[in-house]
């Protein structure tokens, strides 16, 4: 087999990386790795015979890949530490022989592992491969860009991170890109969400387009950079979804509305129904449920709702007063109050997202 010489680099950059001494020999015994050597080697039969399991022969362990046209791979040891060395050596080396892998990048890597394409051995070897650190603490950031061109919101999100710090940009599709931000222990979810409105407003500064952008947990492993994505993208879903006004989700901030979007859209209907029908529209009109939203989010605090609205109290109290007598709810009562925002919420629910993916 006539390996190609970027396929033998990063067979080379791979072991280089494991640290140990070796031979990678063609079907025929003859050394093609560490290059500059013409020896050729008779290997054992016994070996042969069950050649994709390690063997102990002399000093050395050998495996293969095991194909019709192997390779073997012998490497300076007889410890069980060296075997399994073996096995994930070789299994790297699989891993270059793939079609696609000589030409694939370390976003390419990336993308894979956020889609959970890759996992094991393989996402070790193709980290390895592309110098990605196996442990660190990140997470992902998902911007959903619209109608924005996918070049430019590159462009701007280059300029907002820090690659030397290890931050790294992965376009996922057209319509999606992740940041993989790196972090430390101290690093505070509200320090995230700052940062993904400072994101949001850099875009819409530059690029006057809204910018949705979700933000997963924090891991420390790379192959689990997929879960942080996952959630990032299940926050811009539901955010979406509920919170209508806002453009920044923190996944971990969403508990209730993950709740509620995982209600079948047919019971949420039926419940939602109860409060928000017909007969209650001329109510709950625009003014009223502006009323009700300014008054949740100041925790049912009357004076600041009314200052907030530019209204007297008394106004907002008898415009309480109204949804009581109408619906049977007092939403100055804590429970009251929960129950309308749960009705809300779910009669909002949709049966697919309205972002485009």
């Amino acid at each position: 087999m006539n390996l190609d010489h970027h396929v033998l680099l990063r067979i080379e950059q791979i072991m280089s990386e494991l640290e140990i001494k070796y031979m990678l020999l063609n079907e025929d015994g003859e050394m093609i790795l560490p290059a500059g050597s013409s020896h050729r080697f008779n290997l054992p039969d016994k070996f042969l015979k069950n050649a994709r399991e390690p063997f102990v022969y002399g000093d050395y362990t050998l495996i293969s890949d095991g194909t019709e046209h192997p390779l073997y791979l012998c490497i300076n040891g007889d410890s069980n530490e060296v075997s399994a060395c073996a096995r994930l050596a070789m299994r790297m080396i699989e891993m270059v022989m793939k079609v696609d892998l000589p030409s694939a990048n370390a976003e390419d890597v990336l993308r894979a592992i956020l889609k959970e394409e890759i996992k094991g051995s393989e996402l070790e070897a193709l980290a390895a491969m592309h110098s990605i650190e196996l442990e660190s603490e990140r997470c992902v950031i998902a911007l959903h860009l619209n109608d924005l061109d996918t070049e430019i919101a590159y462009n701007i999100l280059e300029n907002m991170s820090s690659p030397d710090d290890g931050d790294l940009i992965v376009e996922m599709d057209k319509y999606t890109l992740a940041l993989i931000k790196a972090i430390d222990k101290k690093t505070e979810y509200s320090d995230m969400e700052q940062l993904g409105q400072a994101l949001q407003s850099s875009f819409y500064v530059e690029t006057s387009r809204p910018v949705f952008i979700g933000i997963g947990d924090p891991v420390d492993q790379v192959g689990d950079l997929s879960q942080s994505y996952k959630q990032a993208r299940t926050a811009i879903d539901v955010g979406h979804m509920y919170r209508k006004d806002e453009q920044v989700f923190v996944f971990r901030n969403l508990l209730m509305e993950r709740f509620l979007a995982d209600v079948p859209v047919d019971i949420a209907s039926k419940y939602s129904r109860s409060l928000f029908n017909h007969s209650s529209t001329r109510i709950l009109n625009e003014e009223m449920l502006n009323t009700i939203n300014k008054f949740f989010e100041n925790n049912l605090n009357l004076s600041e709702t009314a200052r907030q609205l530019y209204i007297h109290r008394n106004t907002l109290v008898y415009r309480l007063d109204k949804i009581e007598r109408s619906l049977g709810l007092d939403l100055r009562v804590f429970e009251n109050a929960i129950t309308f925002k749960l009705m809300m919420l779910l009669s909002q629910k949709q049966p697919e997202s309205e972002l485009r993916s």
